[in-house]
C-alpha cells in the first residue's frame, strides 16, 4: 500500500517539477522579437484592439511598405444603423432552414430576403430573439437590412448569429458588402483577417498597403490556419522576407508556424505585442495570465506536431 502510494505522488509531483522549472523562463521564451528587416509585415488579426493600435503604430513608423492580416472566419456578428445593410453572396448555392439571433432597439426591425424572396421582416426587441424562417429553394445571395427610420441616431440593431441549415453564414459565403444609405457598399468582414483589415485603414494606413488573407474552412488550429493560407500567398507573390506582428507570448508560436508554412527559404521575423493581460510583470497576478501562458507552452511544439502530420501522409 505504502509503495502504491508513494507511486501516486510521484506521478502527481513530477509534472509539477517539471512545470516549475519552465515557468520561470517561459515568458522570456515566448515573448520573442526578432524582426527580419523585411519592407512586409504581417498582422495577425484576432488581437485585441490595443494590440492593433501597437501594430498600426508599428507599420507607420518602422515604414513597412506591404502590410498583410491574417484571420480565420468570424462569427456573424454586426452592428446596424437605421437602414444599414449586408448583401451576401454564397459560394455555392443554399437552402434550408434560416436560424437568426438578433438584438436592438424598441421600434428597430429587419428585413431577411433570400434571391427575391422576402423570408422574414420582423420587429426586434431589446432582449435578443430568435428568429427561423425556411429557405424553400436553393439560392446564391441573401440581403439583411435593417428598417429605416430617417432622423434616427445610434445604432438601430445588433446580429448575433445568422446560420443556413446550421452552418455559419460566413463559412458559406464567396463575398458579402455592407451597405449604407446615400453612401457607397464597403467591404464585410467574413473573417479576422478583413476586420483587422477595416481596424488598420480606420487606424490610418492606407487602404492600399493592407491586404486581407483569410483562412476560410474549419482547420482544427486556427493559428496553423491562418499560417498556411498567407504561406500559399507568399509563394504566388514571391515574397521572401517578411516579420509577423502578434500578441505577447503567442510570437514563438506564431514564429514557428509561419516558418513551417513558407518553407526555409523564407526569412520569417516576428514582434512580440503586448498584451496586457500577460505582461513579464503581471501574468502570474492573474488567471487569465497562467492560462495565456500556460497554453503557449503547450501549444509551443505546434509547428513540428504539423511536419509530423505532413510526413505521415
Amino acid at each position: 500500500m505504502k509503495k502504491r502510494m508513494r507511486f501516486v505522488w510521484w506521478v502527481i509531483a513530477l509534472p509539477i517539477v517539471a512545470l516549475a522549472s519552465i515557468v520561470p523562463f517561459a515568458f522570456p521564451f515566448l515573448a520573442i522579437t526578432e524582426p527580419s528587416g523585411a519592407q512586409v509585415l504581417v498582422v495577425e488579426g484576432w488581437m485585441d484592439p490595443g494590440a492593433m493600435q501597437e501594430a498600426a503604430k508599428l507599420a507607420v513608423d518602422s515604414g513597412y511598405g506591404q502590410i498583410y492580416t491574417t484571420g480565420s472566419v468570424r462569427p456573424f456578428a454586426y452592428l446596424m444603423g437605421y437602414g444599414d445593410g449586408i448583401d451576401i453572396v454564397m459560394h455555392d448555392s443554399a437552402q434550408g432552414p434560416i436560424e437568426l439571433e438578433v438584438v436592438g432597439n424598441a421600434g428597430a426591425g429587419f428585413v431577411l430576403m433570400a434571391g427575391g424572396d422576402t423570408l422574414l421582416n420582423a420587429a426586434v426587441a431589446l432582449d435578443p430573439r430568435r428568429f427561423t424562417a425556411q429557405c424553400k429553394r436553393p439560392v446564391v445571395q441573401f440581403r439583411f437590412a435593417a428598417w429605416e427610420k430617417p432622423g434616427a441616431p445610434g445604432p438601430a440593431l445588433f446580429i448575433r448569429s445568422f446560420t443556413v441549415d446550421g452552418m455559419n453564414v460566413n463559412y458559406l459565403q464567396s463575398s458579402s458588402r455592407f451597405t449604407h444609405p446615400g453612401s457607397l457598399p464597403t467591404e464585410a468582414w467574413p473573417t479576422y483577417a478583413h476586420s483587422a483589415r477595416s481596424e488598420l485603414i480606420g487606424m490610418g494606413l492606407p487602404p492600399d498597403r493592407v491586404t486581407a488573407v483569410p483562412a476560410y474552412g474549419k482547420p482544427h488550429s486556427r493559428s496553423w490556419g491562418n499560417a498556411h493560407a498567407f504561406g500559399e500567398l507568399a509563394r504566388r507573390d514571391g515574397i521572401t522576407a517578411f516579420d509577423v506582428a502578434t500578441s505577447g507570448v503567442h510570437a514563438r508560436r506564431s514564429r514557428n508556424l509561419f516558418r513551417q508554412a513558407c518553407g526555409p527559404d523564407v526569412m520569417v521575423g516576428v514582434i512580440a505585442l503586448e498584451d496586457p493581460y500577460c505582461t513579464r510583470q503581471n501574468w502570474w497576478k492573474s488567471f487569465r495570465g497562467w492560462f495565456t501562458l500556460l497554453k503557449e507552452i503547450v501549444g509551443a511544439p505546434e509547428a513540428e506536431a504539423v511536419e509530423i502530420k505532413r510526413l505521415a501522409r
